[in-house]
């Protein structure tokens, strides 16, 4: 049966040009469901070998969603945006035993029911597609783990960019993680959207790596993610947006922003994290200072300052150790833990002891290099007092001395900055919302970039205003040459 849907349309259509299909007779959900699992069957574990998603919902399942949705769009019940539209879910939220979805080994026995977002999608009539690949335990194991590697699924590879195998730290190749498999499933045309779990850059780095928009998840475009945003937040949050939820912000002008934008040469990943070729560097400060000229050029009503500064990330640091790492690693690991009620696993001193009992499977890089974060947490637990102080420095640095004085002084409410940066640990430590978006592609290997931007409590309305003001004057996404039709052309 030929495709009804192009590679190329499967690679760029969002939820509402998807609609506009299904609308029009000329695509029925389970013909969609149908060609995003052809391309998974293509490219997951054949193909460019992407190994983003963990398990797929069984074809039966799928079909009878997908049918069911079908009739009621004939019957002219559209329930949103999300209607019929598939869905992907990071490995770490949990959906229930009526999805039959087998998992990681340490959680494949342990979830009872949907997280309240995946049942709330599928009350808007998504589609629950897989499980995506993902850093073990988001990337709180050990300093060594592969971004983007788990052990019932193995390596997530980019879909623009095969993996290197002399690269150290994070290459130019690695995908980035821990929220991998959802973003590279997204930017390979397996589903338009896609849930992962934000703690340290685990979406916005992976997001910006593929070429995708982040915010309160993973998507094409602006709309799509401001629908997935909002519906991310708790219903007192929620009551507190107008009718139209964050639809109402994505004005696609600049008008009343004022975005300060932070000096690459102080915010670039530091060459123990990424060693980047001269020329490599050399692009990546050449698309971020195009963007700030043609923000510029459209921001007739706006304000743009650059270059703007906050202490350094490194000023976060608590006695020689990184304050985010050790003291999130145990509070965030044992209430995830105590969340999902794994049996047996109680304690990091349970995940320890669990990893040491799989060895084969989970600890290829070694013991040490694969545990240490956990080993540190375990040995070496933060007092009281500790936790107190390295809470109150976070709180100093990120906030108070940083984007809130920032913004303060300079009359700012935006603040970008290159995504290949430290500003994750700020975003971490203030707690502050943090999006990316595609900025253009290096050319010298096809790798996307992206632009990040931060905004303070409460105020993802002028992110999302920001983003939709980009999209619109920005050019669009390139599609991942791995995975492209040769007939298709490039950008979309």
């Amino acid at each position: 049966m030929a495709a009804r849907l192009p590679t190329l349309e499967l690679l760029s259509l969002d939820s509402a040009g998807l609609q506009r299909k299904l609308d029009a007779g000329l695509l029925t959900s389970v013909e969609l469901v149908q060609e995003c699992l052809a391309q998974i069957d293509k490219h997951d574990h054949r193909g460019a070998k992407l190994n983003a998603m963990i398990s797929i919902v069984p074809n039966h399942i799928l079909m009878e969603r997908s049918a069911q949705l079908d009739r009621e769009r004939t019957a002219g019940r559209v329930r949103s945006r999300f209607h019929g539209i598939p869905i992907l879910i990071k490995d770490a939220i949990a959906t229930g035993p009526s999805l039959e979805l087998p998992t990681t080994l340490v959680t494949r026995d342990a979830w009872t029911e949907n997280s309240d977002l995946v049942e709330q999608l599928e009350e808007m009539g998504a589609i629950i597609l897989g499980k995506t690949n993902l850093n073990e335990f988001c990337n709180f194991k050990g300093d060594a783990n592969s971004n983007g590697w788990s052990a019932i699924a193995g390596q997530t590879q980019s879909a623009y960019l095969a993996r290197k195998s002399n690269e150290t730290g994070l290459g130019q190749s690695d995908p980035c993680g821990s929220s991998t498999g959802s973003a590279v499933g997204v930017s390979a045309g397996y589903a338009p959207l896609a849930l992962g779990t934000e703690s340290i850059g685990s979406i916005v780095m992976p997001a910006s790596r593929a070429g995708l928009c982040r915010g309160g998840g993973l998507a094409i475009s602006t709309p799509d993610l401001a629908l997935l945003s909002q519906t991310a937040l708790t219903e007192e949050k929620r009551n507190l947006l107008p009718q139209e939820g964050y639809q109402k912000f994505l004005t696609k002008t600049f008008d009343s922003l004022r975005i300060g934008f932070l000096d690459p040469s102080k915010w670039s990943l530091h060459p123990n994290i990424v060693q980047l070729d001269e020329h490599i560097l050399k692009e990546m400060n050449e698309i971020y200072f195009a963007a700030i000229e043609r923000i510029k050029n459209h921001a007739t009503d706006a304000s743009v300052a650059y270059p703007v500064d906050i202490p350094p990330a490194s000023d976060l640091w608590y006695e020689g150790q990184n304050p985010i790492d050790v003291v999130m690693c145990k509070q965030a690991l044992e209430g995830w833990l105590g969340e999902v009620k794994v049996p047996g696993l109680n304690t990091i001193e349970d995940v320890i002891k669990f990893n040491l009992d799989h060895q084969q499977q989970e600890l290829l890089q070694g013991i040490y290099c694969a545990l240490n974060q956990l080993l540190r947490a375990s040995r070496d637990p933060p007092s009281q007092a500790t936790y107190e102080a390295v809470k109150k420095q976070m709180k100093i640095v990120s906030k108070d001395n940083g984007i809130d004085k920032l913004f303060r002084e300079q009359n700012l409410n935006i603040l970008a900055f290159p995504m290949d940066s430290l500003m994750v640990f700020i975003s971490a430590a203030s707690g502050y919302p943090i999006a990316t978006m595609p900025a253009g592609v290096i050319q010298a290997d096809g790798r996307p970039y992206g632009l990040g931007i931060m905004a303070q409590a409460g105020r993802e309305n002028l992110m999302f205003q920001f983003m939709s003001a980009f999209k619109t004057h920005f050019l669009p996404r390139v599609v991942p040459s791995r995975v492209r039709d040769d007939d298709s052309n490039q950008q979309l």
